[in-house]
């Protein structure tokens, strides 16, 4: 919510964050979580398809949350959910969903363009990251970037599967995730708390109860605090304006070091820095064996609880299946699948089996401002995403070269409409979404 900025002026977003702080405050409600799960949904579905990444694992792992509520009181025949069943239940599916996403975060990055510094996502992250640290840039670092990125985002998922070496794989995703969250290119923190949370489903009951006895703790020292300085005295007035000094100093060096970010460089520096603080502190303390044995990490209930993991996959699958391109989990990834021709190393373009991908425009001028844009830039626009564009622009003139021919669309001429105006359905509207492509090889960095 403080990434996106917007939940000031979408109705959706407000009632969605104000469900959050609820659950916050009662986190042991099982019917505030249930209006949480169903308010982002509700905001995810009304977004479609303009939604990011995150966002779209998200909402299938809280369909997964609304699955096993829904299976929970079916079974026992009541709405009062045991939560400690809810967890049992859900858990490994989130688990499996989890290892999906990093499958195709690593998968989609196999191709020749993300592995050409020139090009690389890797290293516009890198560079951006290594400015924002105000350390300096080596040519060695730049080339290695691509092979680093990828051999960590591999190495997370495989370590999370097997039980001696989970707890070192959360660790490494925690310090990751928290690393690139400070990228100036993009605020990750939103996508970073997704993975955070979801980690939580890769640590035992010890690491909750630490984590509650760490909360109680802090609980009673605070009321400890208000006891002690409930009576006056000038000495305790002068340790409390000593303190409110303190944290207006603090704010006083925060606002000259002029932050872009306020939420990312205080509330997300705090929360990520406690947690993998406490989740240190578990890693150091001895877990006892039957916490870790008694625990089936990738069970699942039932087979229809495969229904939204296999979801998962197929919305990653999408590019290479000739459909949509767009939050598919292949986010800076340098993929090209458009025009009938590829850039992956393993996946050949044979396995298309949809032409969606395959029917380009080139846009050559525009009497819009947007498209006009678009031709500027010398990008192709999928023919799907086109209709869409001329749908909602309503532009009085476009030339542009389809399959080869130069075409021009006068609005009020019938004659020069073709198929342009006969607008995709609504469903496929919904869930299909196309990034532009850079007219000439190599493709740079985009989302």
């Amino acid at each position: 919510m403080a990434n996106d900025r917007s939940f000031t002026n979408s109705l959706p977003l407000f009632i969605l964050t104000g469900s959050a702080i609820l659950l916050l405050i009662k986190p042991s409600s099982v019917n505030r979580l249930v209006l949480l799960i169903v308010m982002q949904l509700f905001e995810f579905a009304i977004k479609m398809p303009a939604v990011s990444n995150h966002w779209v694992f998200t909402a299938i792992a809280n369909l997964t949350i609304l699955q096993a509520i829904i299976y929970l009181a079916a079974k026992n025949k009541t709405f009062s959910i045991n939560k400690d069943e809810l967890l049992r239940t859900f858990a490994p599916v989130v688990r499996i969903e989890l290892l999906i996403l990093y499958f195709y975060v690593v998968f989609h990055k196999l191709n020749s363009d993300f592995f050409s510094p020139a090009t690389s996502c890797a290293t516009d992250f890198v560079v951006s990251q290594i400015s924002f640290a105000h350390l300096p840039q080596s040519p060695n670092i730049l080339a290695l970037g691509a092979y680093f990125t990828v051999v960590v985002e591999a190495l997370i998922p495989i370590m999370l599967c097997f039980r001696k070496t989970r707890d070192y794989g959360v660790l490494i995703g925690l310090l990751f995730h928290c690393v690139i969250a400070y990228n100036p290119i993009n605020g990750f923190y939103d996508f970073s708390s997704v993975i955070f949370a979801s980690y939580i489903l890769f640590t035992t009951e010890a690491f909750a109860q630490q984590t509650c006895k760490v909360y109680s703790s802090m609980l009673a020292r605070i009321r400890i605090l208000k006891e002690k300085y409930a009576t006056f005295t000038f000495k305790k007035l002068a340790v409390i304006l000593a303190f409110a000094g303190a944290c207006l100093a603090f704010i006083a060096v925060i606002i000259y070091l002029k932050p872009k970010d306020y939420f990312r460089d205080i509330i997300w520096s705090a929360f990520s820095l406690a947690a993998i603080g406490l989740f240190l502190v578990y890693m150091t303390k001895k877990k006892p064996a039957e916490a870790r044995n008694k625990v089936s990490f990738f069970s699942v209930p039932s087979f229809a609880f495969l229904l939204f993991p296999v979801l998962i996959f197929l919305n990653g699958f999408s590019p290479y299946l000739g459909l949509k391109t767009e939050n598919s989990f292949a986010m800076f990834s340098n993929l090209r699948t458009e025009g009938g021709k590829t850039n992956h190393f393993i996946v050949p373009i044979s396995t298309q089996i949809f032409d969606y991908q395959k029917d380009l425009i080139e846009v050559i001028s525009s009497s819009d401002p947007r498209l006009e844009e678009i031709a500027k830039k010398q990008q192709l626009v999928v023919c799907f995403e086109f209709k869409n564009l001329m749908s909602y622009f309503k532009p009085d003139r476009v030339e542009y070269i389809r399959g080869g021919k130069r075409y021009v669309y006068e609005k009020g001429n019938k004659a020069t409409y073709g198929d342009l105006l006969q607008r995709n359905p609504k469903w496929q509207r919904a869930i299909m979404n196309f990034r532009n492509i850079n007219k000439y090889d190599p493709q740079p960095c985009n989302h």
